[in-house]
């Protein structure tokens, strides 16, 4: 982590003394680090310890994905509790410091007080897959600063991936953070952010840019950067450079080859003309549904519906789809990985060249 950061210009070149600085790592659940959902707290602590020596003043905060009672829960199982109790740094709980009103592009954002308030912000994404946004990093990493289950409204309010991703685009402009350090020594890909496989990737990165950074590692794990709606909808806003040709790469990242992505339905629905496109739903479908081999009953699918499509019974939760929105909330926050895509026959085949 150090080399990398020194490699760009050194903390120094970001961070004065005196500085509050918003550690921000993925924290989508209360996960063990060797789990890949979170970001490693080894990766945390050396961050933290840098800010430190330059004198400057560390926190670190998060807000998790659902329901998030028990904050200290989260944090003592990720190991983020133990890294603030090693080196002072502040654990913040964005669901209890307030938040600030923040308008982009005519749409209002509710964002943690304590990120608008710090000097520095320090993003520490964790390399992912999405089921939604098919690829979490930099930019996707920063939705966490909405506090709470107001991200749940945003979900639906925006099911449609690409308008999804305008949404995370927007918060990621409303919080850039000064600095981007890349937690992939292991990742996670197939059905990511939660559910997929520990992918071992070997791989710190550090950048000014979290733009650059996400258009790099999606080159770099075989799919094309403009594939993934947050690095095309940031491109065109002209929020970091997404041209290969003019980011600068100092050291080696190693090129995968048999890193595993989701398939992008919701993609291949968004380039079909609406008129079409409502014909063919009653044949071309994909939803959630739960395995009731795995399901613990635990509700925490139901706690993390933001339309309330998921109705709470015995032995399991079960879904209304009429009201579904596919968002796939259901899914990323299942403790027990219990939650899978169903699909259609024409779904499945479509996939396949997805």
């Amino acid at each position: 982590v150090l080399e990398c950061v020194e490699s760009i210009g050194g903390i120094s070149s970001i961070i004065q003394p005196g500085d509050k600085v918003l550690i921000k790592p993925n924290m989508l659940q209360g996960r063990l680090p060797e789990e890949a959902i979170t970001t490693h707290p080894v990766v945390v602590e050396a961050v933290v310890n840098m800010v430190k020596d330059i004198g400057a003043i560390p926190m670190i905060g998060d807000s998790p994905g659902g329901p998030a009672r028990g904050m200290e829960s989260f944090w003592d199982i990720t190991g983020f509790s133990a890294v603030s109790k090693r080196t002072g740094a502040k654990l913040v709980n964005f669901e209890k410091t307030g938040s600030y009103k923040k308008t982009r592009n005519n749409i209002d954002y509710r964002i943690a007080k304590k990120v608008i308030d710090a000097d520095i912000i320090i993003n520490l994404p964790k390399v992912k897959t999405h089921g939604l946004t098919i690829f979490t990093c930099a930019v996707k990493n920063m939705y966490g600063v909405v506090p709470g289950l107001i991200k749940t409204e945003y979900h639906k309010n925006a099911p449609n991936p690409s308008k999804f991703a305008e949404y995370v685009v927007d918060i990621y402009a409303l919080s850039k953070p000064q600095l981007n350090i890349v937690d992939g020594i292991i990742g996670m890909d197939g059905t990511g952010p939660s559910a997929g496989n520990p992918k071992k990737l070997g791989m710190v990165l550090a950048s000014t840019d979290g733009v650059a950074v996400d258009v790099l590692l999606c080159e770099m794990l075989g799919k094309s950067p403009m594939k993934i709606p947050t690095n095309r909808i940031a491109s065109e806003q002209g929020l970091g450079e997404a041209d290969l040709n003019n980011i600068e790469v100092i050291g080696d990242i190693p090129v995968v080859n048999d890193f595993k992505w989701p398939p992008n339905i919701a993609g291949s629905l968004d380039r079909i003309p609406p008129s079409i496109a409502r014909g063919l739903m009653k044949l071309f479908w994909s939803r959630p549904a739960i395995d009731k081999k795995v399901c613990t009953n635990c509700k925490t699918c139901v706690k993390s519906c933001p339309v309330d499509a998921l109705i709470e019974n015995t032995p399991f939760p079960e879904f209304e789809y009429g009201e579904c929105i596919n968002c796939l909330c259901c899914m990323e926050m299942c403790p027990e990985k219990a939650v899978y895509e169903d699909k259609s026959r024409l779904s499945r085949l479509i996939s396949r060249f997805a």
